[in-house]
């Protein structure tokens, strides 16, 4: 006659599997959490990691006060966290949202760009397009959560995600480059147009709109506004749902055919407006 607990021996190797699950989990979470970079002793990027319906999502903020301007250090360092995201097989989706409250951000910062020499310039710009490049181009589906101010390289950001939602308030989101002596990259123009088509967008970058979040949904900017006080993080992964009940290899082969494009007119053309892009800054 068995003993009593080997009738429980089904259930505890069940548990056991669970748990090393479970514990694999936590461990490519503390891999993540401890691939922040610093600027000034501050953590430029955070990672948390959250269950949705079965899947494993990577919440991304980012965190450089006070407005979240993107340096060369940002951007490399988002750029590596979006990578080793991608890469790990442990996630299906990003939502990438700001920890700085009021701010999502509020573009590059200029004391990036103004009075620095030409190899600078040039070794900064291409951090950003290499953010760009691996945001857009990601196999995932991504969502921006808006939660503050969305201006130029910001607006970048949130429109590189398949999906942005903006939470209600009184700040701006948009490109007023023409109103600080700056241009915006053609590949941006280009994306930028996708959205919100030729007309609008030659409007937008001509006169340097910049719209409230209500009026951003209007012309195509963003994709959904939701209530003032609502949890953005929450609402955002409610909207990545949709993307996750799908076939992903199929998700992900239509998405880059419909961005493969403007990558491979990107990639021919770097060099050159890398060059316009240093040329136009040091006039």
């Amino acid at each position: 006659e068995r003993a009593p607990l080997f009738h429980l021996l089904p259930l505890v190797i069940r548990l056991f599997g669970f748990a090393r699950s479970k514990m694999m989990f936590l461990r490519s979470c503390v891999k993540l959490l401890r691939r922040r970079s610093f600027h000034s002793g501050v953590a430029t990027i955070e990672t948390l990691a959250k269950d949705v319906a079965g899947h494993r999502v990577c919440v991304v903020s980012l965190n450089r006060p006070p407005v979240n301007s993107v340096d060369e250090s940002l951007a490399l360092d988002l750029s590596r966290t979006l990578s080793e995201v991608d890469s790990s097989g442990e996630f299906s989706g990003i939502i990438l949202t700001s920890s700085v409250k009021g701010v999502f951000s509020a573009g590059l910062d200029l004391k990036a760009i103004h009075g620095v020499p030409g190899g600078q310039l040039k070794s900064f710009w291409n951090s950003v397009q290499d953010l760009w490049l691996q945001l857009y181009s990601t196999k995932l589906p991504t969502v921006a959560a808006i939660n503050g101010h969305c201006l130029a390289a910001g607006t970048i950001l949130a429109a590189s995600c398949d999906y942005r939602m903006a939470v209600q308030g009184s700040y701006k989101m948009g490109v007023p480059a023409a109103k600080i002596g700056l241009v915006a990259p053609r590949w941006f123009m280009m994306m930028l147009t996708h959205l919100m088509g030729q007309r609008r967008t030659e409007l937008a970058l001509q006169q340097g709109t910049v719209f409230e979040p209500n009026e951003a949904k209007k012309v195509g900017l963003v994709d959904e506004v939701i209530g003032e006080g609502e949890d953005i993080v929450a609402a955002a992964i409610e909207s990545l749902k949709p993307f996750l009940r799908v076939s992903q290899k199929s998700r992900a082969e239509m998405k880059l055919s419909l961005r493969n494009g403007l990558i491979a007119d990107f990639k021919s053309s770097r060099e050159r407006e890398t060059e316009h892009f240093i040329s136009f800054v040091l006039e």
